[in-house]
């Protein structure tokens, strides 16, 4: 008899793991901040992603604001790099993932195709910074960080 994965657990090293993200905090033309509505959660969050092997950080974020938007763009300028303790993430199983986020910073110039996906059921929006939905730890943080900078 093979006993669960859980109670393996206990007899197993908790591991750490750096995880390296990118983080891409799209405007429109207004100096909207476009976010993404979690399907499973009310919280809104920046497109991101975690880097992949043999990818540039830069790569990556291209890659995630693909992925979750459908839009692309020519020029991302890095905006900060960002770690600590409060990037910490612990899962039940009590590994913990440490994460280090590059912010990438871009505009996303709203034409008819991306009104067209901002306008429907993709979960995607531009909010006002002044008047943001309930968003995500990671996102709360990598916002509030950029914010100090300007």
């Amino acid at each position: 008899m093979n006993p669960p994965a859980r109670d393996l657990a206990q007899y197993i090293a908790n591991r750490a793991f750096i995880v390296v993200k990118a983080a891409i905090w799209a405007e429109n033309e207004h100096g909207e901040v476009l976010l993404i509505q979690h399907a499973d959660h009310s919280h809104w969050r920046i497109p991101a992603g975690q880097m992949r092997p043999g990818e540039s950080i830069e790569e990556t974020a291209h890659r995630e604001l693909w992925e979750e938007t459908g839009w692309t763009t020519d020029h991302m300028v890095l905006e900060g790099l960002h770690s600590g303790p409060e990037l910490r993430q612990l899962h039940t199983s009590g590994d913990e993932d440490y994460y280090v986020i590059a912010l990438f910073r871009t505009r996303i110039i709203q034409d008819d195709l991306v009104e067209s996906r901002v306008n429907s059921e993709a979960g995607l929006k531009f909010f006002h910074t002044e008047s943001l939905p309930v968003l995500n730890e990671f996102t709360q943080m990598l916002l509030a960080r950029s914010n100090r900078k300007d």
